[in-house]
């Protein structure tokens, strides 16, 4: 056996570099879908103010099919400073646990019409009562702490 034969053929080495080349340009691409996959997201973007980024109350509201003044009294805040300013940095603790269990529904249901059957079905986890309810009367660590478990996989 000769060495010329043991010799990669220049035809061979150009198709190697061609599929080296593909092959990097392809990882490259699996890195940047891994990366957004993973990445930092606003789930329901909709829900929050345009110019401040902070939760929009009243959007939260709508989002929910309750009346703003409903909302406000539910979670013990000021109705009229609300309606002033429905994204004021004050009121931003109060919203983030109610904006964070229709994050987690709209991840379970994705339609926001089948969210709000959902807020307004009665729970079992909730003594009977509806995850509105329970919202509406500043508990809406209640029902964050049953959608959390059932998006973990833990049973209530």
């Amino acid at each position: 056996m000769t060495t010329a034969l043991l010799e990669p053929k220049p035809v061979i080495l150009n198709q190697a570099a061609e599929l080296q080349s593909q092959l990097a340009a392809i990882q490259e691409k699996l890195q940047v879908l891994l990366r957004g996959a993973g990445g930092l997201q606003v789930i329901l973007p909709e829900l929050h103010d345009n110019t401040s980024g902070r939760i929009d109350a009243q959007k939260l509201a709508v989002y929910m099919g309750v009346p703003l003044k409903r909302l406000a009294e539910g979670l013990a805040l000021n109705y009229k400073s609300i309606h002033r300013n429905p994204s004021a940095e004050a009121i931003q603790p109060a919203l983030q646990p109610v904006k964070r269990a229709l994050e987690i529904l709209s991840e379970f249901f994705a339609k926001p019409e089948t969210v709000r059957a959902w807020l307004n079905t009665p729970h079992p986890d909730l003594d009977g009562h509806t995850a509105v309810e329970m919202i509406l009367a500043n508990n809406p660590a209640a029902v964050l702490r049953i959608l959390e478990n059932a998006a973990a996989g833990v049973p209530v």
